[in-house]
């Protein structure tokens, strides 16, 4: 065999991170995504068409949609070291050693990894960038990055949707990863319940270019600080969550909040799924004056006055408390009052 042969062949196996059962399908048309259990967690295989390469995840339900139990990490993000940490930590006026025992390649998979604006719009690109769904690994359409509005319906599902709410729900427990110390932050205390198995971490994200950093020590404003910082450096790391959204970013520092605009910063990516309504099996329907939702069959004529209930945290809120309630304690008008002190 000539020796370039023997390179392509290396070449190509290298290149391949596909496992031996999984084979990319041939019919333009998918199938239908297979049947959601509740409380199971649904395998998931994403594939690139483009590199060839295939990598596995795991997909949990929440309410109405499946979400990945992970950030999207089978990518590269941008590369950073144990300065780097112990220089966020030391800015935050952390023990800078606190994590000296944690390796990079942890940190990275619990807390990153963290993509440029390139690489997420790489990753939304559907010609290249594909989910197979289920134990028959079936090509599903609608995955992709969270939106602003599927992020509030994922907090309405978390109690009353305020900050300390999405936490404890969200936040993996102390000690379930190396790096949720208990007593680190105030992240990773003893009440956080992960509930839905969503392992949120505070990874925070990373600038992208240098800047002045107004970094606020308190809620008064009495201590607040300037900084000057490079490409690179981190913000947020164990204090707050953020992602990288189409139309910009979604956080949880002192309150969960949608930030509207293109963001270059480097952030971890979360994907998430809607379920399609013959998934679902109804329609929700809200009318003009936000005093009443009706659960609908998917045949059922649109009432004079109503209009289809859009994403979001009234949608939420109505799956939690009302619809997934056997006995609900609040009404529509209780559910839109909640909604509109959020962000």
């Amino acid at each position: 065999m000539k020796f370039s042969n023997l390179l392509l062949i290396l070449l190509v196996i290298f290149m391949s991170c596909s496992d031996d059962t999984f084979n990319e399908p041939t019919e333009s048309n998918p199938l239908p995504p297979p049947p959601v259990e509740n409380d199971s967690t649904i395998p998931l295989v994403f594939y690139d068409s483009f590199a060839n390469t295939s990598a596995e995840y795991k997909a949990v339900k929440i309410g109405e949609y499946l979400w990945m139990n992970s950030n999207i990490n089978h990518c590269p993000g941008q590369p950073f070291t144990k300065s780097d940490i112990e220089l966020i930590l030391t800015r935050y006026r952390m023990n800078p050693l606190a994590l000296k025992n944690i390796s990079i390649e942890d940190i990275n998979k619990y807390c990153g990894p963290y993509y440029d604006r390139n690489r997420f719009e790489y990753l939304e690109d559907k010609s290249k960038c594909v989910i197979y769904e289920g134990k028959d690994k079936i090509l599903t359409n609608n995955w992709s990055s969270a939106s602003t509005k599927d992020f509030q319906q994922l907090f309405a599902m978390c109690g009353n949707g305020s900050e300390q709410d999405v936490r404890l729900s969200l936040t993996v427990k102390a000690g379930e990863n190396p790096i949720s110390i208990l007593g680190l932050t105030y992240w990773f205390g003893p009440n956080n319940t992960n509930k839905y198995g969503f392992n949120l971490m505070p990874g925070g994200a990373r600038f992208n270019g240098p800047q002045v950093w107004e970094l606020k020590h308190n809620h008064e404003g009495t201590d607040n600080e300037l900084i000057n910082v490079s490409t690179g450096d981190f913000y947020g790391f164990t204090q707050a969550a953020m992602w990288q959204t189409w139309d910009g970013k979604v956080s949880i520092d002192d309150y969960p909040h949608g930030d509207v605009g293109k963001t270059w910063h480097w952030m971890p990516i979360r994907w998430c799924r809607k379920l399609t309504d013959e998934e679902l099996g109804y329609k929700l329907y809200i009318n003009q004056t936000q005093t009443d939702i009706k659960k609908l069959s998917l045949t059922d004529s649109i009432p004079e006055g109503y209009q289809e209930l859009p994403n979001g945290y009234i949608r939420g809120f109505y799956v939690q408390f009302i619809m997934n309630n056997p006995n609900p304690q609040k009404t529509v008008s209780d559910i839109v009052a909640m909604a509109k002190i959020r962000r």
